[in-house]
């Protein structure tokens, strides 16, 4: 009886067959065949008795359905379609019983047996018979034993078919579990002679038809048996509406705190009710469904359990806010029924995004961008997360996502920048921000250090290369290139020019300054550098004293 509980009787039964078995594989006696005959005529007692008490609890599918059939209608129907599995596979054994003792006493068929008492195993002469029921369901090879109609191998078959169809009436991986229906046909049957048995030679090969059929009859014990439990198991999940709650209370789910003018603010109300002395209990899943965004687990128990807590009757979930971005948290919550057992509800995957705390100090005269230059920009509204925000920049182009672009302004005087995001399926503007474009402005000449007019030391003055250009608190940091220049001295009471292309002192420049006294003064001359953008400015002149 695997899987439902026995009655004394049923114990009885089963102790009783497991000592004849034992007994039939010494000697058999006809005490022994007449004992079969004692145990298949109660076993064929207790499957009447399984079949009232099943019956019993489709009354209660009907009853149920008949007050909710919308509730209902889902397991009522599961609950038929087991009675049609275990009535099916139950009157093809009770079919297979007649066949072998047709077949045992010399007929070829059921439909030559003129007299249905026959049937009984009581009335059969030849219940000591091994060799036709072993030939029949087994054939002559136990370890290859046949196929087809009327043999023990169909019959394991529609065994494991009911057994899988059965449980696959659930669509819970832990309810499949928790069914334990008996009928194995795998596993250790013990040895005969050293050789381990299998299902098919345990229960049919070499023995009498007395105990096939006895076998038999106790296999439909543990159909009937199995059909009850699947459908106890059934009827429990139309029974929700027997959870006790001691607690009413309305609640409010809004779809967001944080509401941007122009959008609307929505909230579902609802009335819930609940216990306070029988919390529901909760976990944290890690995966979920592509498809349908649902938590994907083996067992509840292995489920994350941090960060809850029960507050009044209800489960909590609260976590830090310690990272921006998009969060997203699901899971599992069980509430306890009135057997006893725990009911799973799967929590679909939810989001929500952590953003950091917004101030916002524009200085409404600096809003500039620089032409030629890749401008950064960092774009927010808060309470919108910044992926679902849309950037349009006029009279320049942009690249970046995320909040963070580079803007690069084209010929025109402004840009202006405007910002929008589809929200709850309503695009929503925040705005428009004008930027002016402004040149970069030019950078300064330096030689050894020195600009301008300055006076250079001479041992700086000897060890300068050449011109660098330089920007002077100017937020990028850019390169210009030097061009060119020209470098003109007095010596010996002579004008001296020497032009200098590229950064570096020619070699007649550096002629002229090999030439220089402390005292008198170099021009660094007609400055031109080259800037990122490609442009050519004009840099002026140094007038440096050699000190």
């Amino acid at each position: 009886m695997a899987g439902g509980k026995e009655t004394p009787r049923q114990k009885m039964i089963g102790m009783m067959y497991l000592v004849l078995t034992a007994l039939l594989a010494m000697n058999v006696s006809k005490d022994i065949l007449n004992a079969f005959v004692i145990i298949n005529e109660g076993l064929q007692v207790t499957n009447e008795n399984f079949m009232a008490k099943n019956e019993f609890t489709y009354a209660q599918f009907e009853k149920a359905k008949a007050n909710d059939p919308e509730k209902v209608a889902e397991f009522y129907n599961k609950a038929m379609r087991a009675k049609g599995l275990s009535d099916e596979i139950y009157l093809h054994i009770e079919e297979l019983k007649k066949y072998l003792t047709a077949v045992t006493a010399g007929k070829a068929s059921i439909e030559e047996v003129e007299d249905d008492s026959l049937f009984d195993l009581r009335n059969v002469e030849s219940k000591d018979n091994y060799d036709i029921p072993t030939l029949w369901l087994v054939g002559s090879e136990p370890q290859a034993p046949k196929e087809g109609e009327w043999s023990a191998l169909e019959l394991k078959g529609k065994i494991e078919n009911f057994k899988s169809e059965l449980l696959y009436l659930f669509d819970n991986e832990e309810e499949r579990q928790a069914l334990q229906l008996g009928l194995a046909t795998e596993g250790d049957f013990g040895k005969e002679d050293g050789v381990p048995q299998t299902w098919v030679t345990a229960n049919f090969y070499h023995l009498p038809l007395a105990a096939v059929v006895t076998n038999l009859s106790k296999m439909q014990a543990d159909i009937r048996n199995a059909e009850a439990d699947i459908i106890k198991a059934l009827y429990r999940n139309i029974s929700a509406d027997d959870f006790k709650f001691d607690t009413l209370a309305a609640k409010v789910i809004p779809r967001s705190t944080y509401v941007i003018q122009g959008d609307s603010f929505i909230a579902d109300v609802i009335v819930a009710a609940f216990s306070t002395t029988q919390p529901p209990r909760m976990r944290l899943a890690n995966q979920f469904s592509d498809t349908n965004d649902m938590p994907v687990y083996d067992s509840f128990d292995e489920l994350d359990s941090s960060n809850i807590s029960v507050v009044n009757g209800a489960s909590r979930y609260a976590v830090a806010a310690s990272a921006e971005g998009l969060k997203e948290w699901g899971g599992v919550i069980q509430i306890k029924g009135p057997d006893g057992t725990y009911r799973s509800f799967k929590i679909p995957k939810q989001t929500y995004t952590v953003a950091k705390p917004a101030l916002v100090v524009s200085p409404t005269a600096m809003n500039v961008f620089y032409r030629g230059l890749e401008n950064p920009v960092e774009v927010s509204v808060p309470g919108v997360p910044t992926e679902k925000l849309e950037i349009a920049i006029s009279n320049a182009s942009k690249s970046g996502s995320n909040g963070n672009f580079m803007v690069k302004p084209g010929k025109g005087q402004t840009c202006s920048v405007t910002v929008s995001a589809e929200l709850n399926g309503k695009k929503q503007n925040f705005g428009k921000k004008e930027f002016r474009v402004k040149n970069v402005p030019d950078p300064k000449p330096f030689f050894g250090g020195a600009t301008g007019s300055d006076n250079i030391k001479m041992k700086d003055f000897l060890a300068a290369p050449g011109i660098i250009a330089k920007m002077e608190n100017f937020e990028f940091d850019l390169r210009f290139e030097i061009v060119s220049y020209v470098v003109s001295a007095t010596i010996k009471g002579k004008v001296v020019e020497a032009p200098c292309s590229g950064p570096y002192l020619s070699s007649n420049a550096k002629k002229i300054r090999g030439e220089m006294k402390s005292g008198q003064k170099i021009y660094l001359e007609k400055i031109k550098a080259r800037g990122p953008d490609g442009t050519q400015r004009d840099l002026g002149t140094l007038s440096l004293k050699v000190i």
